[in-house]
């Protein structure tokens, strides 16, 4: 592990605390017909209310420790310079269901080891639910202060699983999988962002299956499922270079998944 880490627990505090710093903000632009909407150059939608989001957690970080780490985001770029410790940020992960009026948006933090490749902390908050879901390594994994931990031991055929879509599986060349594993489990469900990240930490979904994911999608998500007894497996995408796809959940219900799908 890198050296000059500070303690998990500050740490984890302070990623808590930057997650809800522009929760107000954001909450008053959700559903609000006045929000600024654009299209980023890769067709994904961006609103005035990611960018000020992100702007607000910047400052406040840089400005919240006497050691002020880069910052990875997912609006304003890669600032960290190479920097092996560094916060990762999405102001609003889920933000065409956002605009849309779904209330299952996001904002997620997590403090990263960039040498060992796991991020330390994480949290994703959830402004429409008032939830709060966080983790630090050797501290447990929680929702508003509450225990959580992933579902527990089922076979597939009990289980409620969530998936990309099957557009994602075709591209990963992995259709036959998807097949098998709709067969097998009692209910299979189409991923919602970091709400679905969320409810599989809390033990709702039994195993979650994305694809395309960027490094402060997937890094809060890890050190949380973990922490709250859970396995996240994360690899390079086999759909978009340069990004992630990921499994998570019980450790003996994703290994009977990933076997099923080839992933």
């Amino acid at each position: 592990m890198s050296a000059s880490i500070p303690p998990v627990r500050e740490i984890l505090d302070l990623a808590v605390r930057a997650a809800q710093h522009a929760s107000a903000d954001i909450l008053a632009a959700f559903r609000n017909p006045s929000l600024a909407i654009d299209l980023k150059a890769d067709g994904s939608v961006v609103t005035s209310a990611d960018k000020e989001g992100e702007r607000k957690i910047r400052a406040w970080l840089s400005s919240a420790h006497p050691h002020a780490y880069p910052v990875l985001g997912e609006e304003m770029g890669d600032q960290t310079g190479g920097a092996a410790l560094r916060w990762t940020v999405d102001p609003i992960d889920g933000t065409l269901g956002y605009t849309r009026g779904l209330p299952t948006f996001g904002t997620l933090v997590a403090f990263d080891d960039a040498l060992t490749g796991k991020a330390l902390a994480g949290v994703i908050h959830l402004p429409a639910s008032a939830e709060t879901y966080s983790a630090g390594r050797g501290l447990g994994a929680w929702c508003n202060g509450d225990s959580i931990s992933v579902a527990p031991r089922r076979e597939l055929s009990e289980c409620l699983v969530s998936v990309s879509s099957y557009k994602d599986f075709e591209k990963a060349r992995m259709e036959e999988g998807y097949l098998r594993l709709s067969r097998e489990v009692k209910s299979m469900r189409g991923n919602l962002d970091c709400w679905t990240h969320a409810m599989a930490a809390r033990g709702a979904f039994d195993v979650v299956v994305e694809f395309a994911l960027n490094r402060w999608d997937i890094a809060p998500t890890e050190v949380i499922v973990e922490e709250a007894g859970g396995e996240c497996i994360i690899r390079p995408s086999r759909v978009t270079p340069g990004k992630f796809d990921a499994a998570f959940g019980n450790a003996h219900t994703l290994e009977q998944a990933v076997r099923l799908i080839g992933f």
